[in-house]
């Protein structure tokens, strides 16, 4: 996944990483050390602990897990910013813990310990590995900031642990958990350095191809010296595998493969634990057991394995004026997962400097907050084609439309997000930009960190290249505060009788970040009073207070809770027959910026009826069971009370129990007021009859759990029928809930090999997993294959020997408590060929559970029936293919060659091959032995007969047909059947895989504006997805409309400055992973109306991408075409038939209305308001030469439409009245109309003409 921008800042200072491994490497056995890429056991601090063989201080429960690394930080530093990251497997053969990668992690520090959890914005799930015969192994990254946890403990040593890995075993060598702590410091005596920590899950593997990410918002000194150095923290990296390698430098043309004391350019990642100087950290938890380095490297036994953490220098990768870079990661084997880089570049103090500032301290969801970005050039040379940028957490705060000013003039519809255009800034000329964003939520974190970034050009001196970068300003954080409160509210009892009470119960919460102080106000529902005195605030007696004139709750903290209490009393009927009743929580709050905030919360509504004790009756059916739980056989006794308190008595009453299903009724068993029924039914009823006054009537049955429901409670409700004053009636009971206890038992079992040969040992492994409501005992028994023999003392039980037990007897592995499970692994040896060619084998796991009664219960579960084909040494099938790698459409030839060791023929030969989803088989490219075949490899080719020593090539053709799901891979194996002395018999090949990697990249482009006039700057952005299973390098390349240019330095990727590119000559974006996203934008500005009256913008992405076999391909792909219409103003034209009139004369008035858009005006009104000396001569109006004559005045003349690129001309005459005191008259004319978009919507706009003057004369007397 693409990294994201965790922390950019110029500063005195440097970055450090530290962090570790959480576990050791394993063997092919359970709970066994070893020298496999993958580990087996978690590390703990605990050195109490010991899981199987591996050494003190460690588990097989990620939850146990944790382990140590010191944190060094140079005397005098202050941390800036700090990053933990965290991550392992999740999803590795037959194990998931997707439930809990979104967990809290812990964090022990100097200070303390912390729950951290994890940030949205960093969390990514991924495909680790797909390696047949396995499943995929997938993997995850989390991180959250921990800057003020880390600027309080400073340095020393850290703890991390909780954290979520695997350890099953077998595995494709995936297993892993890690962790890491990314700090930026600063330190006076550190040079002025670029500080960048970035965050991301980029796999790299062969079959899905190199990862190029550009980095910029830094400058290299012009002249002289250069250094840098770089940070990773990666996982999965392997000491014994090579080919991976990382590399850095100013484009993706000239990379340089990076090194350092313990890191190899060709095995970069070897699960080694850095230091600042990049040599091996020998600190912290399990600090010695360290694979060994090389070319490959070696495994130790119990290594820290499966992380990379390290500090290498990028000096000699840097060039003088470097402004940009692309850092890439590669392999040609060895896959690995980087979740972390940081980069340190030595930098001069930049021309341009940028500073943030707000006058908020705080806010408050709501709030509007208005941020200054104060931009000043302190150079000698200009910067030009300044555009300033802000990008703000859209999650938390939302940017207000036309706020931005720029030297206090607005700028309708510039966007911080996409760059706010300065133009020049000469030499100490500063620009000033505002503008305005809301809070709508509380962020992640508790604080809106926003930070601004300027992208300008200049030329050093007159014989130094043009140089285009970026800055960032400062970081200005601004804590958001809202208390949460909740209120959810009861009432009991459910009905009531007038006169009786009425018990509220309010339960109050803060779930905020803030103290809130609290009153409950609840107006008393009609036709019940307040009963004075009832009040509770957390169990204590407020005697004065009332809900009417508000119950004080008093301060509840965050994460505080209260119970509120009060009683009505019921008066009277209500209207409709209910009590209806909600309370409303109305609390303040203050920020620390002194104000004093109000809010209010309204709880559920409560219904209660009010029955009348004269015509209703009034007999509670109050239900029990003496056992809250029990297991099926189990017999529970239910007691139902039904109690009359009615003004008169009850007749014919009956009580009847609907039993559900999981429950049989003993027959027997019931008994009313004490006295046996033995021929009552619960369905049909049990017989009361007559409850006088106050009488109560006592039945009692029993049922019987017969199954198990989903989910496994059992709810059984009473009900009483009756006369009451000559009418029915039928009040239920309460419901009784019953958990039904049973324990479910999955043993999933694996082995460590899929193939084996007569003498080979196999190791099992059964993973029994209770995932249901009780413990149970469990014994896990294999009888094994008859072809297989067990070999005695193999037993491990959650990594502990047990020599004397033995699947064929049953292993005993105790008690399993729900949600917890229990390794179980045994040896047998392969003892004979069986005549099927597999060893098919299955466990069971044997229970038995109690019920709380002590009522015992049994069951047994099967496992996964698992597979080991033989490898027959004596008939062979090898399978291959003419390409590893392919795309859709790609033709690949398979090839078999089977071959016969016997010493006698073997007959009725029979070879077939499945084709993988993805993959169709070719008609007609079946060859055997070099001659065509007419058979179909999927139903089967016959060979007839192999004689001995006989080698037969077959081949067939599949075509790739579309992506494979979920791994991309076509992973086929072929399968020959045979007769041998009369016995069929069956071989199986290798798998051969063809991954299919193909990027399949779209791309969306829209525009801000939905129309722009001349002047104005077109906002593009662009969404690039890549779908496929194949990343791609990608180019973008821009077509340029006419009449627009390309605003330098506008261009952003993924929120951040691009300085210097330009989309129209090809801008290098880097790698779009897939299944990824990337998010480009950039500006046109319109200089001139374009011929057609719109911009059509379309972009063309070049992607490239090539495979390790030498395939390379160059393929693209356009953007939607993006249409926005440009408007002109139009332009209203006057002029006068002579420049100066007598007394008593007239002069002709021209106004031309000019139309340069390729849409007709609409709704032209024209008005002109004739100065004083002048006056309108009626009837003298003309259009375009048509007299008008009934035009009495020229206020708002209308005159409709004026055409496409034309224009319309009005002429009138004015008279010459009288000369004024200043006889030079200025006459000016308006007008309003209506632009036309291409769908037909208007835009309305005004104008004004230019001034005419005219001077009246007087004549001489």
């Amino acid at each position: 996944m693409p990294f994201v921008n965790r922390f950019l800042l110029n500063n005195n200072g440097a970055i450090t990483y530290t962090g570790n491994t959480l576990g050791l490497s394993s063997s092919d056995t359970v709970a066994v050390p070893g020298t496999v890429d993958s580990i087996g056991a978690f590390v703990t601090t605990d050195t109490g602990q010991t899981f199987g063989l591996y050494p003190p201080g460690t588990t097989g429960n990620y939850a146990l897990n944790n382990s140590t690394a010191i944190l060094v930080l140079p005397a005098g530093s202050s941390v800036l910013y700090a990053e933990l990251i965290w991550g392992g497997t999740y999803i590795n053969n037959g194990v998931d813990l997707s439930a809990f990668i979104n967990d809290p992690v812990r964090l022990t520090t100097p200070s303390g310990l912390f729950s951290i959890t994890p940030d949205p914005a960093t969390s990514f799930n991924v495909l680790l590995s797909n390696s047949p015969p396995y499943p995929p192994a997938y993997a995850y990254v989390r991180s959250a900031d921990v800057t003020g946890i880390v600027q309080t403990a400073g340095a020393g040593d850290y703890t991390a642990g909780g954290i979520v890995g695997t350890i099953v075993v077998p595995d494709p060598t995936s297993n892993h958990a890690m962790w890491t702590l990314a700090v930026a410091y600063a330190n006076a005596s550190e040079p002025l350095r670029n500080l960048s920590i970035r965050v991301g899950a980029a796999v790299i593997q062969a079959t899905s191809g190199p990862v190029s990410t550009v980095i910029t918002g830094f400058a290299t000194p012009f002249q002289g010296a250069l250094d840098g150095r770089a940070q990773l923290s990666a996982q999965e990296g392997d000491a014994n595998k090579t080919g991976d390698m990382a590399q850095f430098g100013p484009t993706a043309a000239t990379l340089t493969t990076l090194s350092g004391p313990n890191n190899f350019a060709n095995n970069f990642f070897a699960s080694q634990i850095n230091n600042d100087a990049g040599l091996l950290d020998t600190t912290g938890t399990f600090g010695t057991r360290n694979q060994i380095n090389g070319t490959p490297g070696t495994n130790i036994v119990a290594g820290r394995q499966g992380y990379d953490v390290t500090n290498v220098t990028v000096a000699g990768t840097l060039l003088n004026a470097q402004t940009s870079a692309v850092f890439n990661l590669t392999t040609s084997g060895d896959g690995y997962l980087v979740d972390s880089v940081g980069l340190q570049i030595d930098i001069t103090a930049p021309l341009i400097t940028i500073v943030k500032s707000t006058t908020a301290t705080d806010a408050v969801i709501g709030d509007i907050v208005t941020y200054t970005l104060t931009v000043q050039n302190t150079g000698v040379v200009n910067a030009s084609n300044v555009q300033v940028f802000d990008t703000i957490d859209e999650t938390s705060a939302a940017f207000v439309p036309n706020s931005v000013t720029l030297n206090g003039v607005p700028v309708p519809g510039a966007k911080p997000e996409t760059g706010v255009t300065v133009g020049l800034l000469t030499p100490g000329a500063t620009a000033v930009i505002t503008f305005r964003y809301q809070v709508t939520a509380v962020p992640f974190g508790g604080t809106i960190d926003d930070q601004g970034n300027v992208a300008y050009t200049y030329q050093p001196t007159p014989d130094s290249p043009v140089i285009s970068t970026s800055v960032p300003s400062n970081i200005v954080h601004i804590p958001v505060f809202s208390p949460v409160v909740g209120l959810v509210k009861s009432g009991v009892p459910e009905s009531v009788f007038i006169g009786n009470p009425v018990t509220y119960t309010l339960n109050v919460s803060n779930t905020g970040n803030i103290a809130a102080n609290v009153t409950i106000t609840d107006p008393t529902p009609a036709g019940s009073s307040f009963v004075p005195g009832s009040v509770t605030v957390g169990g204590v007696a407020v005697p004065g207070a009332s809900p009417v004139t508000g119950i004080p709750v008093g301060v509840l903290d965050p994460g505080a809770s209260a119970v509120v209490t009060f009683q009505v009393l019921v008066t009277s009927e209500p209207p409709g027959g209910n009590l209806v009743n909600q309370s409303t929580a109305a609390f303040t709050y203050q920020p620390p910026d002194g104000r004093m905030l109000t809010g209010s919360t309204p709880s559920n509504q409560v219904v209660i009826p009010v029955l009348n004790p004269i015509d209703t009756p009034n007999v509670p059916v109050v239900k029990s069971a003496d056992a809250a739980s029990g297991i099926v056989g189990e017999v529970i006794t239910f007691t139902v009370v039904s109690t009359n308190n009615s003004v008169a008595g009850i007749l014919n009453a009956v009580l009847t129990d609907t039993v559900p299903a999981g429950y049989a009724f003993v027959a027997g068993s019931a008994t009313v007021n004490g006295v046996p029924q033995p021929a009552a039914d619960p369905i049909t009823g049990f017989a009361i009859g007559t409850l006088a006054i106050g009488a109560s009537a006592t039945v009692s049955f029993q049922l019987m759990i017969a199954s198990v429901p989903v989910p496994p409670v059992l709810t059984n409700t009473a009900s009483l029928q009756y006369d009451f004053l000559g009418n029915p009636y039928s009040t239920p009971s309460n419901p009784v809930d019953v958990t039904v206890l049973q324990p479910v038992i999955v043993p999933l079992k694996r082995a460590n090999a899929f193939g084996g040969a007569v003498g080979q040992t196999i190791t099992y492994s059964v993973t029994v997993t209770n995932s249901g409501n009780v413990a149970a005992v469990t014994t896990v028994a294999d009888s094994l294959n008859p072809y297989s023999a067990f070999v005695a003392g193999s037993v491990f039980v959650n990594g502990i020997s047990v020599p004397a037990a033995s699947p064929l007897t049953g292993i005993v592995i105790g008690s399993i408590a729900p949600g917890e499970s229990v390794v179980v692994s045994y040896d047998v040896v392969l003892t004979a060929s069986p005549p099927t060619g597999v060893y098919d084998n299955q466990a069971v796991a044997a229970f038995t559970f109690q019920s709380p009664s002590g009522l015992t219960g049994s069951g047994s579960t099967p496992s996964n029936v698992v597979q080991i084909v033989e490898n027959d040494g004596d008939v062979t099938i090898a399978k291959s293919g003419s390409e590893t790698f392919g795309i859709v459409g790609d033709i690949v030839t398979f090839t078999l060659t089977i071959s016969s060791a016997f010493a006698l023929p073997v007959t009725d030969v029979i070879v077939s091959d499945n084709s993988t989803p993805g993959s169709i088989f070719v008609p007609g490219s079946v060859t055997v032995g070099g001659a065509p075949s007419a058979g179909n490899i999927n139903a089967g080719v016959g060979i007839e007969t192999l004689a001995p020593g006989q080698t037969v090539i077959v081949t067939f053709q599949e075509e790739i047909v579309s992506l494979p799901e979920p791994g991309y891979n076509v992973n086929d194996f072929a399968t020959i059947t045979f007769v041998l002395g009369g016995t069929t018999r069956i071989s199986q090949s290798n798998i051969a895989t063809v991954t299919i990697a193909q990027p399949v990249i779209s791309a969306v482009k829209s525009a801000a504006e939905p129309y722009v006039f001349v002047g104005d700057e077109v906002h593009y952005q662009t969404v690039v997805t890549n779908t496929g299973s194949f990343n791609a390098e990608l180019t973008w390349f821009d077509l340029l409309p006419p009449g627009s240019v390309f605003v330098e330095n506008s261009l952003t990727l993924n929120g951040m400055p691009v300085p210097g590119e330009n989309m129209l000559t090809g801008a290098f974006i880097g790698t779009v992973e897939a299944n990824s996203t990337a998010f480009i934008t950039f500006k046109l500005k319109v200089v001139s109306y374009p011929p057609a009256g719109q911009l059509l913008n379309q972009g063309n992405l070049v992607f490239s991408f090539a495979f390790p076999n030498g395939r390379s391909f160059t393929l693209n792909q356009k953007t939607n075409p993006v249409v926005v219409p440009v408007l002109a103003l139009s332009t209203l034209a006057k002029s006068v038939s002579a420049s100066s009139v007598a007394v008593g004369n007239s002069v002709a008035f021209y106004l031309t209305v000019s139309n340069p858009n390729i849409a007709p005006l609409q709704n032209v009104v024209l008005t002109d308001a004739i100065p004083s000396g002048l006056s309108y001569v009626p009837g003298s109006l003309s259009l375009n030469g048509t007299p008008l004559p009934n035009t009495s005045n020229l206020s708002r003349l209308s005159i409709g439409t004026v055409p496409a690129q034309g224009s319309s001309v009005i002429r009138f005459l004015a008279n010459a009245d009288f000369a004024p005191l200043n006889p030079v008259v200025v006459n000016t004319a308006s007008f309003s109309y209506d632009l036309s978009l291409p769908s037909g919507n208007p835009v309305p706009r005004t104008g004004v003409s230019n001034p005419v003057p005219v001077t009246i004369e007087e004549h001489e007397e």
